[in-house]
């Protein structure tokens, strides 16, 4: 009995570790998805949850690929909104609330370009400036520390066609398209700000599990914190080149994330469950986001 067992138990790890599955998902003019989705974000102990609606329209569909405009439809947001940290996460999420992004794809739903990718640009950063305006106005001490230019060259930063690219190719939905999954297989890839992650697969079923962790020495994040200043904050760039090692060599920086995709047989994502574990200089952040299919 026992070698029975033992026999069937090596026969499961074998079967699992040849598990491989190609995410194509089907591509066929006026097929649409509408996804629902409810997050949990929890910074520095304040919370703040988001529920919104985005739609998935599939058009233009050739032997070369397709278009897929991606629209967020509703967005409700429960928290401090005079929280200045939440007012800049909201900026980032709403900049393209209501707005056809027309995502060119291949054949496997992969986002090469944006199709409409001035006008889009052009709503997002009328909308940025609206609402830097608005905080400004609110925030005084803000207005001090950081000037319009300075937060509109952070916000616009992210409204490169590139940029674009890969936000909404890397969204929950789109993420695995295109990609042959295998058990166990790793990737390595470039997170939110720069951000280097190592990713493993796991198949179970119809589910993809990936587990991601920070991938970076500390002089690479040295480098990384350094060129973001330069950017973003130039008139700083020397005191924190002067203070950088001081300053991290008291800090941590971890990072996690665990994703949990439920496939449908046409390709297309049922359900997606993340989670996200942060501590980056001394700034904790947990967070959860459920998405589903309506």
């Amino acid at each position: 009995m026992k070698k029975l067992i033992l026999t069937s138990v090596v026969l499961l790890m074998a079967m699992m570790a040849q598990a491989q599955t190609k995410i194509a998902p089907k591509l066929q003019n006026g097929f649409k998805a509408v996804y629902a989705s409810e997050s949990s974000i929890n910074t520095m102990g304040k919370e703040m949850k988001i529920s919104g609606v985005t739609e998935y329209v599939v058009s233009n569909v050739t032997d070369k690929g397709a278009v897929i405009t991606v629209t967020a439809k509703e967005m409700k947001v429960d928290g401090d909104e005079s929280d200045i940290t939440t007012q800049l996460l909201l900026m980032s999420l709403q900049m393209f609330q209501g707005v056809d992004v027309q995502l060119i794809t291949n054949t496997e739903g992969q986002v090469t370009g944006v199709k409409n990718y001035a006008d889009v640009k052009a709503k997002a950063t009328e909308f940025a400036s609206k609402m830097v305006e608005k905080l400004l106005a609110q925030s005084p001490e803000v207005a001090q520390a950081m000037p319009k230019e300075t937060l509109m060259k952070q916000l616009t930063s992210k409204m490169t066609e590139k940029a674009m690219v890969d936000q909404f190719g890397k969204s929950e939905v789109l993420a695995l398209n295109g990609k042959t999954v295998t058990n166990g297989a790793t990737e390595n890839y470039e997170g939110d700000e720069g951000l280097k992650m190592k990713r493993m697969y796991f198949v179970v079923g119809k589910n993809i599990i990936t587990n991601s962790t920070l991938d970076m020495q500390k002089d690479d994040l040295k480098k990384l914190i350094i060129k973001q200043v330069e950017e973003q904050a130039p008139e700083q760039a020397e005191m924190i080149k002067q203070n950088i090692d001081l300053v991290m060599g008291q800090m941590k920086f971890e990072m996690s994330e665990k994703s949990t995709y439920q496939m449908q047989d046409n390709g297309w994502v049922k359900s997606v469950k993340n989670e996200v574990n942060q501590n980056m200089m001394g700034q904790v952040m947990k967070a959860t986001e459920t998405i589903t299919l309506k």
